[in-house]
């Protein structure tokens, strides 16, 4: 828990407010990562660096297709683009999502996937459904932090057996990290930000987003930099907004079963409000991503089983209707994490050497 909430924290920091010798919380780290119940991250804080819109694709593919066939032929073209971060697939579905600088990137991979689908016989009756979400415009309401999510987890498992504990992973503590994309009211501005940073500082972030495990020391023995220079360069990228880290669950291991995607397109008449969008109903603690414009809105969610999944997604549907938002039936899409195959998991290298065109 301590790990995934206070991810920028020294280990030393954390097993001190964890009440833990700082061998125990070593030892225990060590085989959590090994493990790989927890995958280290950095992320790029995309609006900072110039990019300006994340965009959603899913749909459903022809059954008849073997889905190592069509995964063979997509993963030239579609998912060798380095603007897809995230992608999921199954034998009949998958979804995606992609990070651009702008719309001619985005709908250049679009067009390359209609064509390719097209071709392959891979659609089905409906064409894949495309959404666009302009830093500018929109609210990334949270982006994969998953500390909500495992606290609650926790406490269904017993809970912590220490009032300081509860009084350390508090719901503000929890959700601390949920909104590290989005743009606040002085920083929406009509053009991309402007990058100030030197060669060696955008190599440095490269080497951070592609090691993000190592220390400096480490580092240094890959790249041509000396780990003083690696660690001001981490300092500069982190205070100024470049990166954060974060640590990011290994979901099937910890048993959850059904992943959601959920769609919906909101009443123009009565558009959704950020206060809003940060209601429990709303922002529950299985929501791992999320984020809005005010007539539209994507959320993915992780549940244990189908118990949960329905309460959570009643608790969503009901909330959108009794408050006059949805005119349209919301799109519902789940998929088995066990079954599931992570394409792309947090593929930020290509798309920030494409972008910056760096070659370390």
């Amino acid at each position: 828990m301590g790990m995934v909430t206070f991810p920028d924290i020294q280990d030393r920091e954390i097993s001190s407010m964890l009440d833990l010798p700082n061998s125990t919380y070593a030892s225990a780290k060590s085989k959590i990562l090994k493990q790989g119940l927890v995958q280290d991250l950095f992320i790029p804080i995309f609006p900072r660096l110039g990019f300006e819109l994340l965009a959603t694709v899913f749909g459903d593919f022809n059954p008849s297709i073997p889905f190592d066939e069509r995964l063979q032929n997509t993963k030239r073209t579609v998912e060798a683009s380095p603007e897809m971060i995230v992608s999921i697939g199954e034998s009949h579905r998958g979804f995606s999502l992609s990070i651009a600088r702008n719309v001619t990137r985005i709908m250049k991979i679009m067009d390359i996937r209609m064509r390719l689908l097209a071709r392959l016989n891979l659609l089905e009756i409906e064409l894949p459904t495309e959404v666009l979400f302009p830093f500018q415009l929109s609210n990334i309401h949270r982006f994969f932090n998953n500390a909500p999510l495992l606290y609650k987890r926790i406490q269904e498992k017993g809970g912590f057996h220490s009032d300081h504990l509860d009084d350390l992973f508090t719901p503000e503590q929890l959700k601390k990290r949920d909104k590290i994309l989005q743009l606040d009211g002085s920083r929406r501005i009509d053009e991309p930000a402007q990058v100030e940073l030197s060669k060696t500082q955008l190599d440095i972030l490269l080497y951070l987003i592609k090691y993000p495990e190592l220390s400096a020391s480490r580092l240094s023995a890959l790249s041509p930099y000396s780990r003083h220079t690696i660690s001001r360069a981490k300092d500069h990228l982190q205070d100024e907004g470049y990166i954060t880290r974060m640590r990011f669950l290994d979901l099937a291991q910890l048993d959850y079963k059904i992943l959601t995607l959920f769609h919906s397109k909101l009443d123009p008449k009565h558009p959704i409000t950020i206060g809003e969008c940060s209601m429990p109903q709303l922002l529950q603690d299985e929501t791992i991503f999320f984020t809005s414009r005010p007539t539209e809105m994507v959320m993915i969610a992780v549940y244990p089983d189908y118990v949960a999944y329905n309460k959570g997604m009643s608790a969503f549907n009901h909330f959108l209707k009794n408050n006059n938002h949805a005119n349209t039936i919301p799109v519902f899409r789940n998929h088995s994490l066990p079954e599931a195959i992570w394409i792309k998991k947090f593929a930020f290298e290509d798309l920030l050497r494409d972008h910056f065109n760096l070659k370390a």
